[in-house]
């Protein structure tokens, strides 16, 4: 066809020497454009082939070859320990953090209880001690000395976190009140790394079972959405990981910094908006205005100044809003993978179990995750989520709330009502209009995407081929309480005797007591898997070999003359004429590289990993795409350092100051005390004889102290207890003596 298209060229330039009334000119012109055209179509139709191969690695030995030879050859440095220490390093800083910021709160809490009592410092004192007195009762957590037990934990949370279905069942059979806590440990704990392809894949996994059960137990959409399902809990307590606040932050902090930097007034409740404008008036005029302040809301409305103010801040708040819609619409690259893959699975199953949902009932579940449990937190409270640095003023919160509420109905395809408290917005309608179709193809855009083994590259066989095996980091009391959780509710978690949960619960015997406060602290256990432990060694071994022959065949490719087409394309073919060249060569260490690959590759098929049958095509498919995406696995790896380091900086800044806090606040709370110690009078302290700072005895009932939560349990027989009384004194600041 070349051929032929060049002698048409050829032709026409004949041809536009002569005349143009040539016979055929027009139809050989139309001829040489159909031809050009072929001849490009068909190198578009032969490039999107060869990309499409290259994506799927059906490449020869030569193309493989030249792929390599198109890289830059560098220094094959692995940089995934590297970057699993700085996770490990990430998570034990969050969970570190975490624990400071409940301790903060705790003081804060004893703070205001001090100013609410005026400086009472005994009963800050007794809600501390009935708080030890209660936990120091359960004694300490003595398995971790046992090196057996300590095995058995680390079997039970390597088949918490590959086996979902057991968690997936037991968030459904614990009760409210409980509930948060133990997500924060399901989580946080299992699943808290959350920044590698593997705990994502395996969350994502309990993601679907758990969407699965909830959907079986309810009737209608309205019921899975309500407020006590545990799912909407567990994508809420998912979405405030690391990267949901990443996203979060640069979505919403350009449009809410720019809000907070204005000082708008977005208020358009016409009443509101006519009383202000009266009270300014009177301020600045210092005189009472003429003004009616009881009349009825149409009577306002038919204001002048009132219309001109209502009609800009209108204009404000819907440009604000558009802001916000345009970065949202635009996010979809940087949407959290997670969070999509999820309501793509809860619509599948919607799908399935409400046969009689309309489309727009099954919407409502992308809206209800995606805008209201995610993005509207964001704008409502953004220093929760770092999006600013400090909280917002009540002017901007009000604003920002406004900006929510249009935005609400928005993304939930709701109009304002002309009646009631949504009047003032029906003007915003159009606005709503303007943007719904654009948000429906957000919505179907947002759940087009890949199911976890071809989007995150791992599968359900990736644990037999793991280079080092999972470490998670958890508290004494974590391990405790979910042993406790597990074992109340084996029943219905395991039936069969054989269960592998049943097996793991049974080898360690009585759940362990709660650790004391002070005593509780973290453990990195290292995961392992107690059921396939054989299998494990013996593919792992195999899947060393695997990776180690095909980072031998890569490095060969590179040494060798690149294959002609009318050459060998097979494996065997390339190493054949690999060590015709290295003989040539005089190579004899190429020559016996190509030896341990021609060995290893005997040993990997009667191992049953690679197979003859296909000229190990199979095999060189895998080369290719591991050549294919050699420079992107390398520059995420970079880029991924690179993040960890600056995420572990700035948590660590964060943890310094909250020490700070926590020092600020003891010695708050120690210089209370000590000046409650201190004498009033120099009278009264030379009645306290050799010690001034004494107080008491003060005497208390048994009924008193059990009844303000001083005494939680005793062994005073029942029937003395009515005459039993207790004479408390101190005589060193946070010691009592009790008698």
């Amino acid at each position: 066809m070349r051929r032929e298209l060049n002698r048409l060229k050829s032709a026409r330039f004949t041809v536009d020497e002569e005349t143009e009334d040539h016979p055929w000119l027009k139809e050989r012109e139309c001829l040489l454009l159909v031809l050009e055209a072929r001849m490009l179509l068909k190198e578009m139709v032969n490039l999107k082939l060869k990309q499409e191969r290259v994506r799927n690695g059906d490449l020869s030995a030569s193309e493989i070859q030249n792929l390599l030879r198109s890289q830059k050859e560098e220094q094959e440095t692995d940089w995934i320990t590297e970057i699993q220490e700085l996770k490990r390093n990430l998570v034990s800083e969050v969970r570190r953090n975490h624990v400071l910021e409940r301790e903060l709160n705790k003081l804060d809490k004893r703070i205001a209880l001090l100013i609410k009592n005026r400086g009472n410092i005994q009963e800050v004192m007794v809600a501390s001690s009935s708080k030890k007195s209660k936990q120091g009762a359960v004694g300490k957590a003595e398995f971790i000395s046992d090196s057996r037990k300590l095995e058995h934990y680390s079997n039970l949370f390597y088949l918490l976190q590959t086996e979902p279905k057991y968690l997936a069942n037991l968030v459904y059979l614990m009760n409210q009140e409980n509930m948060s806590k133990f997500l924060d440990t399901v989580i946080v704990t299992l699943y808290g790394d959350a920044f590698s392809p593997r705990e994502e894949y395996l969350i994502l996994r309990l993601f679907q079972l758990a969407i699965q059960k909830e959907m079986s137990a309810t009737k209608d959409v309205a019921g899975f959405l309500q407020a006590d399902s545990v799912v909407p809990k567990m994508v809420m307590s998912y979405n405030t990981r690391k990267q949901g606040k990443e996203f979060l932050k640069g979505l919403c902090a350009p449009v809410i910094k720019l809000v907070t930097a204005q000082e708008l007034n977005l208020e358009i409740k016409p009443l509101i908006i006519y009383q202000n404008m009266i009270n300014e008036a009177e301020i600045s005029s210092g005189q009472k205005s003429t003004l009616d302040r009881n009349i009825p809301e149409d009577q306002i409305m038919e204001n002048k100044d009132v219309k001109e103010i209502l009609n800009q801040r209108i204009s404000q708040l819907e440009g604000i809003c558009q802001q916000f819609v345009d970065a949202i619409l635009s996010s979809l690259a940087k949407f959290p993978y997670g969070l999509r893959w999820i309501c793509k699975q809860i619509k599948l199953i919607a799908q399935e179990q409400f046969a009689s949902a309309t489309d727009a009932d099954i919407l409502k579940f992308t809206a209800y995750f995606v805008y209201y449990r995610f993005i509207n937190l964001a704008i409502v409270t953004p220093e929760t989520f770092g999006v600013l640095d400090r909280e917002p003023s009540s002017q901007t919160r009000k604003n920002l709330l406004s900006v929510s509420r249009v935005l609400q109905n928005l993304f939930n395809f709701v109009q304002f009502k002309n009646e009631g408290a949504e009047k003032a917005h029906v003007p915003l309608n159009s606005f709503i209009n303007k943007n719904t179709e654009a948000v429906r193809e957000f919505y179907s855009d947002l759940i087009e995407v890949a199911d976890p083994d071809d989007y995150l590259q791992v599968d359900k066989y990736m644990e037999l081929t793991q280079k080092t095996k999972p470490i998670i980091l958890v508290s004494l009391n974590e391990m405790a309480q979910t042993h406790q959780n597990l074992a109340h509710h084996i029943e219905k978690l395991a039936k069969d005797k054989e269960d592998p949960l049943r097996l793991i619960l049974n080898d360690l015997g009585e759940v362990p007591q709660m650790c004391p406060k002070e005593d509780d602290r973290e453990i990195q256990l290292t995961l392992t898997n107690r059921f396939k432990q054989n299998m494990e060694e013996e593919i792992s071994a195999s899947a060393s070999l695997y990776a180690e022959t095909k980072e031998l065949i890569i490095s060969t490719f590179r040494l060798i003359p690149v294959q002609g087409s009318d050459q060998d394309q097979t494996l065997l073919g390339i190493l054949n004429s690999g060590k015709k060249y290295a003989k040539e060569k005089s190579n004899n260490s190429l020559g016996s590289q190509i030896d341990k690959i021609l060995e290893n590759i005997k040993t990997l098929e009667a191992e049953g990993f690679i197979s003859k049958t296909d000229n190990y095509a199979s095999f060189l498919r895998d080369i290719a795409l591991e050549v294919a995406n050699r420079a992107q696995i390398r520059e995420q790896q970079r880029k991924e350092i690179k993040r960890l380091t600056q995420t572990l900086k700035n948590l660590r800044k964060h943890q310094k100051y909250l020490n700070e806090q926590i020092q600020q606040y003891n010695n708050y709370l120690q210089d209370c005390r000590l000046k409650h110690y201190q004498p009033k009078t120099k009278k009264k302290s030379k009645s306290k004889g050799d010690n001034p700072n004494k107080i008491g005895p003060f005497k208390f009932s048994y009924g008193a102290l059990q009844k303000k939560g001083v005494i939680i349990d005793s062994d005073v027989p029942a029937l003395s207890r009515k005459k039993t009384v207790f004479y408390i004194s101190s005589e060193e600041v946070g010691v009592f003596d009790i008698g």
